[in-house]
């Protein structure tokens, strides 16, 4: 019986190889992938598409189709337009077919004449980019001016309604804390919840921003005046102001009291009894965090010329 058995299972063998060596006429299905879209249109579902068509083939191939179907990929760059609907014809399609089977396949007839599919179209606007990035400096340092950000926009594409919606793309969020030096990150762009259908030709924004260490020094800056009546001259009591102003400690380092210009001005006073004018800073260089006057007003007289 054992002889007998290993005979018959050899003589099935062979005669399964046998039958699946030949070739036969049948339908198998397909899976289609779309590639290289238009640039105005997109899939509007995620779903998988398939279609049947009728080859030649091995019953080796048959098997392999049944039990992992086989994906041929679209090229839709020359699709169809009728009114919106979007389709190749079965002539079109046969010809990418053919390039993506075996040699040992023949491809013979496909199972529609007209293959639609569903695309929309799309349009593309650049966003700018919000980086939702929390800062904190250790003590006695600052960020030096913005944050910077490459690139400073997205392009996004997708339909005009959803695309009117939007105004910004935010980033992914990030903590820094107690920064002494120079950062340098790469986050990612989020697609707004709401927009389904869009997409964003970026990923990735890179946010830098540079951190220096600040100091404190005080500067003593006479007090000028405007707008004096004419055959006058005003004089204030002190005739000096005192101001901290707050830079990194290079730049101040290389500051001078000419950098600064103090003054009151005459027009503004509204009280023309009055015995006060407000000082105000005038100028200043442009590389300062901050710039404080430690007197704000200054007593003054009006004398004749």
């Amino acid at each position: 019986m054992k002889v007998f058995s290993l005979f018959l299972i050899c003589s099935i063998l062979a005669w399964s190889i046998s039958k699946l060596s030949e070739r036969y006429e049948s339908r198998a299905t397909f899976e289609l992938g779309y590639t290289n879209f238009p640039d105005t249109l997109l899939l509007n579902t995620l779903e998988k598409d398939y279609t049947v068509a009728k080859v030649r083939a091995s019953g080796f191939q048959f098997l392999g189709y049944g039990i992992n179907k086989k994906r041929i990929k679209v090229d839709l760059q020359k699709v169809n337009n009728d009114n919106g609907d979007y389709f190749l014809t079965d002539t079109e399609l046969k010809v990418q077919f053919e390039r993506q089977l075996s040699n040992t396949v023949s491809l013979l007839e496909l199972e529609r004449d007209t293959f639609f599919i569903d695309l929309y179209k799309v349009v593309e606007k650049e966003i700018s980019i919000n980086p939702n990035i929390t800062i904190g400096v250790a003590p006695n340092h600052i960020l030096d001016g913005a944050m910077e950000l490459n690139p400073k926009t997205v392009t996004i594409k997708g339909p005009t309604k959803e695309i009117a919606e939007i105004d910004e793309i935010f980033t992914s969020p990030l903590i820094l804390n107690e920064l002494s030096s120079d950062f340098s990150e790469e986050l990612t762009l989020l697609k707004p919840e709401s927009a389904e259908n869009i997409i964003l030709l970026q990923k990735k924004v890179e946010v830098s921003g540079k951190i220096v260490e600040f100091s404190e020094r005080e500067f003593t800056v006479s007090i000028g005046s405007d707008n004096v009546p004419e055959g006058y001259r005003i004089k204030t009591f002190p005739n000096q102001v005192t101001l901290v102003c707050k830079a990194s400690i290079a730049s101040l380092k290389a500051m001078k009291s000419s950098d600064f210009i103090a003054s009151v001005d005459y027009e503004l006073l509204q009280n023309k009894t009055a015995k006060y004018l407000n000082v105000v800073l005038k100028k200043k260089p442009q590389n300062v965090y901050s710039v404080q006057l430690l007197t704000n007003q200054v007593e003054f007289v009006l004398e004749k010329l």
